[in-house]
């Protein structure tokens, strides 16, 4: 494997953890949201 396809590797996999966190993240505030709303 040379430099560049190392390099390949971890772009394409940083990429889809920032894909992960965004979606977490969505998921997370839309339940802290409905929480909200219902103990309010």
């Amino acid at each position: 494997m040379t430099r560049d396809e190392l390099n390949r590797e971890l772009r394409m996999h940083s990429a889809t953890w920032q894909a992960v966190a965004l979606v977490y993240g969505v998921i997370v505030g839309t339940l802290v949201l409905s929480a909200m709303a219902v103990i309010s």
